[in-house]
């Protein structure tokens, strides 16, 4: 009994020690072994996702002639359709440069597009977010936006060398500007995550609505970025409203709930939109924190 008493005595004291040498470390060495710890797990959960797109290939080669060739037949036709509509956007985005340059109006940042497929999600009560198999090797940045098309997924908050966590839309440390359809004129509205329950959707809430603010009727309010802050482009889509439009408890303000424009635990593959040039915030970072994006670049 007394071994077992200076045993369980030698724990906590060991756990003592660790937890005090954790915190007065410094936070170099914490986000090194961070770093580490993140590099040390990526091959496996880059060859765990890897291995459930070579069964879904595997199981794509099972079916039979006949499916294979209804479904080309349908995706020629998927393409010739996107064909045409690609032809009507190049002809809308001259006319849209030719505008710009009678105006002399200052063009927004370009971006450079870098598509990463989905590795792992987590969407629990604490967490939202979910790891793509891009890192720092592939250009990727802290900070840069994710999109699916023209839906909002999250902003990229940490990067390794071949992977990247990405913060969701519904993550309690997720926060935007946005305008509401049907504002006219539109006024910058806030938008921030909500903690969930494990079992249900992800939600965010839409906060500082103006009191004489009204959804258009007979349709769902969509929830588009504003493009303020240098992270997100104008006019990406966030979500939709979800309900109806509530007044605050001081009744000056309204606030309402929003779900997001795709579905979050299905998604297999998003777009990392990378700055080509250095974003507002970037410029004014200090000069270790260049030194530090530098390495990304």
């Amino acid at each position: 009994m007394d071994n077992n008493r200076q045993g369980a005595k030698a724990s906590i004291i060991a756990l003592i020690v660790f937890i005090g040498l954790w915190i007065l470390l410094p936070s170099a060495v914490r986000r090194l072994n961070k770093e580490a710890f993140a590099e040390f797990q990526a091959p496996a959960i880059q060859l765990l996702s890897k291995s459930r797109d070579l069964a879904r290939y595997w199981e794509l080669r099972s079916r039979s002639t006949e499916d294979l060739v209804a479904a080309g037949r349908d995706l020629a036709r998927i393409n010739a359709t996107l064909e045409l509509k690609l032809q009507a956007m190049e002809d809308i985005r001259k006319e849209n440069l030719r505008l710009r340059e009678m105006l002399r109006y200052p063009t927004s940042t370009d971006y450079l597009t870098v598509v990463a497929r989905v590795a792992t999600r987590d969407t629990s009560s604490w967490w939202q977010r979910m790891l793509i198999r891009k890192g720092r090797n592939d250009g990727i940045r802290p900070g840069c936006p994710v999109v699916f098309g023209n839906r909002v997924v999250g902003r990229v908050t940490t990067v390794h060398l071949n992977i990247s966590e990405v913060e969701l839309v519904t993550s309690p440390a997720f926060r935007c500007t946005a305008f509401l359809e049907g504002d006219d004129p539109p006024r910058i509205v806030h938008v921030s995550g909500v903690a969930s329950n494990p079992f249900t959707t992800g939600r965010a809430k839409v906060s500082v609505i103006q009191p004489d603010y009204t959804p258009p009727a007979g349709q769902v309010a969509k929830v588009v970025t504003t493009g303020l802050g240098g992270v997100f482009p104008a006019g990406l889509i966030l979500g939709t409203l979800d309900g109806g439009v509530t007044s605050t408890a001081q009744g000056n303000l309204k606030e309402a709930y929003m779900v997001p424009s795709k579905n979050l635990d299905t998604i297999e593959e998003v777009s990392v939109l990378v700055p080509k040039y250095p974003t507002a915030g970037e410029i004014l970072m200090s000069p270790t924190d260049r030194i530090k994006l530098e390495e990304f670049k």
